[in-house]
């Protein structure tokens, strides 16, 4: 940052300051600029240093009032006066100085023989300094920040970061639980559930109250973390992004070596005695054993995203999900109510049951309603067996044929069907086929573009889910290529290998 006051000090170039506001020397100055134009004030931002000899108006008429509170309007910091006797003034024009103490705008006189591009090169070399300055402190700053993580932790570095910014820094989960230190605002946390669905990983303002936190996420592919602090009010935005930036990168490194929590969750797989029961709650919660707890069970989850949250939420032994539908216990205060009443409104989950159960009858509830769920599955199955097998194969090939005839194809199909029946979850599908997460990813980017259809809509996993089901009912399933290869509407069903 250069202010007009270190501008003004600069020896060399001699300037003479004839109206000095309270405040105008603490003022940032962005830039100095020469013009003549009258209106010049149309091409102002704010925070210029503006340079002029007066060939455009009459600076000591008092029609130069107009032009000074024009100025003055727009943010500029400063008005200096070419003097010379070979210029138009050689003293700065009373009327001129008047107008200037009135608005309060700062005003000098750039005397003969320094010409106006050497106040230009004093501010530009001033500010090449400032920013040299301010790299070699940011760099520094990271040293110091990858040596705390490695030697202290990650609160070390947050402590580190928040004391380099001169505030107040939190480091959360995706859902603003404390990683390190306190938890988000129970506010802030609602909207960092929101945030944290978005594809985007640029940080982003979010509300607090009277006032804005700025979030910068914290993952490659989807959001695993925020680091938070409180929206900017001054100092260098380039520095600080880059103090933030390197923060969230090393904390996201470490963000990466932390366990997962992945497992059963015993409270939902296993049935359990009382004791038994209240032994794993004591376990998974880290709380005493309770006579009942809250239960919700919710349909249509879709990807990673409503589980992944959920857990971080509640915690992964109180979470368990099977297909599209999850079993969430331990919902028992009205901050963690609000808080997975979020989750499952911008993930699209539907509520199916909620009440309050005793923790040795977690499994058993939730194994009626798995059974329901399962049940009803296998009813749709059965209604789409009726379906007439020219109608079935001629739906399946408009939905599947161009995936099927695609090079690579029963490979994209496993992939597929793996996407339809763990609810579109990466890491579960990555899991069940034996593959790495970012191949399932590039496998449902090509599965979706043979597909012509977009797989985050429900609509359209449903009718290609429909579209599976047929095609595993036909007599030869999926299990050959040919089944659909040859597939064309109007094509004799004997031709097609169905007898």
């Amino acid at each position: 940052m250069v202010t007009l006051g270190q501008l003004w000090a600069r020896s060399e170039l001699a300037l003479d300051v004839i109206v000095d506001p309270p405040t105008a020397r603490d003022q940032e100055v962005t830039i100095v600029h020469s013009s003549e134009l009258p209106e010049v004030d149309e091409w102002l931002a704010g925070g210029e240093v503006l340079l002029t000899i007066g060939v455009g108006q009459d600076l000591g008429a008092e029609a130069v009032g107009d032009y000074v509170a024009r100025l003055k309007s727009v943010g500029v910091h400063a008005l200096g006066i070419g003097l010379g006797s070979d210029l138009t003034w050689e003293r700065v024009p009373p009327a001129l100085i008047r107008h200037a103490e009135a608005v309060g705008l700062g005003l000098f006189g750039v005397p003969e023989p320094v010409p106006f591009v050497a106040v230009v090169d004093a501010f530009t070399r001033m500010r090449e300094a400032e920013t040299n300055r301010e790299l070699t402190r940011a760099s520094s700053a990271a040293r110091r920040f990858a040596n705390a993580l490695a030697h202290q932790g990650p609160a070390a570095l947050v402590a580190d970061l928040a004391e380099t910014l001169g505030t107040e820094a939190k480091f959360v989960s995706p859902t603003g639980r404390a990683l390190v230190g306190d938890d988000a605002e129970d506010g802030v946390r609602l909207e960092l559930i929101a945030e944290s669905c978005k594809p985007s990983l640029a940080p982003r303002l979010v509300r607090a109250g009277d006032s804005f936190i700025e979030a910068v996420p914290l993952g490659d592919e989807e959001i695993r973390g925020w680091l938070l602090v409180p929206a900017a009010t001054g100092g260098r935005p380039q520095t600080r992004s880059l103090l933030l930036s390197t923060a969230a990168a090393l904390l996201g490194m470490n963000l990466a070596e932390l366990p997962t929590g992945d497992g059963e969750a015993p409270l939902f797989t296993t049935a359990l005695t009382v004791g038994e029961a209240q032994a794993e709650w004591v376990r998974a919660t880290g709380l005493a054993p309770v006579a009942k707890t809250g239960m919700r069970i919710f349909g249509g989850a879709r990807g990673d995203a409503p589980e992944r949250l959920l857990a971080d939420v509640t915690g992964r032994g109180l979470l368990t999900r099977a297909g599209s539908i999850l079993g969430v216990v331990g919902v028992d205060d009205p901050v963690q109510e609000a808080l997975i009443g979020q989750v499952a409104e911008v993930t699209g989950l539907e509520l199916l049951m909620e009440k309050a159960v005793p923790p040795a009858q977690i499994h058993r509830t939730w194994a009626l309603w798995r059974s329901q769920h399962e049940s009803a599955t296998s009813e749709v199955r059965s209604l789409l067996s009726s379906v007439d097998a020219a109608v079935a194969e001629r739906f399946v090939d408009r939905l599947l044929g161009e995936l099927i005839r695609a090079r690579g194809g029963q490979e994209l199909l496993a992939t597929l069907q793996a996407f339809i029946s763990t609810g579109g979850t990466r890491e579960r599908i990555a899991a069940e086929l034996g593959i790495h997460r970012h191949t399932v990813r590039a496998r449902m980017a090509k599965i979706e573009k043979l597909l012509g259809r977009d797989l985050s809509r429900a609509e359209e996993v449903q009718a290609v889910a429909m579209a599976l089901e047929l095609a595993e009912l036909q007599p030869n399933g999926l299990g050959r290529t040919d089944l659909i290869r040859s597939v064309r509407p109007g094509t004799p069903a004997r031709s097609r290998g169905l007898g």
